[in-house]
């Protein structure tokens, strides 16, 4: 009997692909923070103990990241925005929160560069009452968050035709509703266009579906985020 892995990992190592079940696939976490938002600063050793023992935005830990911000830029910084990916329709293989400091005068923080990120990542279970890592501090000083990747949290599909006599206009078409950006979840997207939910095929690599506007089978593979701008 042979036993074939339903796991993989690939695009490399950022989506993990369940082939038994298309809308388990996963963004590794980890990953999209560091593809989106760079390298973490190096931090002095007494935040980083504060931040060992406190959330970023506590009493405690908070007025030293601000005076840090402005040591580092000459600007004051503020508290912005912050969540919890574990509240957002996502694909993350962990969850974690979310804060940006921008600069007291910013009319748009998401488009502003010299924006910090703070990102703490919880250990799994109920986002409520789990652990969560010390915080890294993240300076996206020459791209903008809007232009990052950083807040597309789920799988983009893409479809490629089998047969070359496939309609091009057709394809494209349904790859743009399959995207990252067309709706909140690209994979029920897709299976709301297929006749059936896709099956992996071990010969092709990928899953294999139908549209129901096309007598044609296609390969469907899910992607990552866009980086970058």
């Amino acid at each position: 009997m042979t036993f074939i892995l339903s796991i993989t990992r690939t695009m490399p190592d950022l989506v993990t692909i369940d082939r038994n079940y298309p809308e388990w696939c996963t963004l590794n976490a980890a990953d999209h923070i560091s593809e989106s938002l760079g390298k973490p600063l190096e931090l002095p050793e007494a935040i980083a103990d504060l931040l060992g023992e406190h959330w970023a935005n506590s009493e405690e830990a908070e007025p030293n990241l601000l005076h840090l911000f402005k040591l580092i830029t000459g600007a004051d910084y503020q508290q912005v925005a912050r969540d919890n990916t574990y509240n957002t329709e996502n694909d993350l293989d962990s969850f974690y929160v979310w804060t940006v400091y921008a600069d007291v005068d910013c009319p748009d923080w998401c488009w502003r560069r010299d924006v910090f990120v703070v990102v703490e990542v919880g250990s799994g279970g109920d986002p409520r009452y789990c652990a969560y890592a010390p915080a890294r501090i993240y300076r996206l000083e020459d791209h903008c968050l809007g232009d990052s990747g950083f807040f597309d949290l789920v799988l983009g599909w893409w479809a490629e035709p089998i047969r070359e006599s496939y309609d091009p206009m057709l394809i494209d078409r349904q790859n743009g509703r399959i995207g990252i950006g067309y709706s909140s979840h690209p994979y029920y997207e897709l299976e709301s266009l297929l006749y059936a939910k896709p099956i992996w095929s071990n010969k092709r690599q990928a899953f294999i579906g139908r549209f129901k506007d096309s007598p044609y089978p296609v390969t469907l593979m899910p992607h990552p985020p866009h980086y970058g701008g």
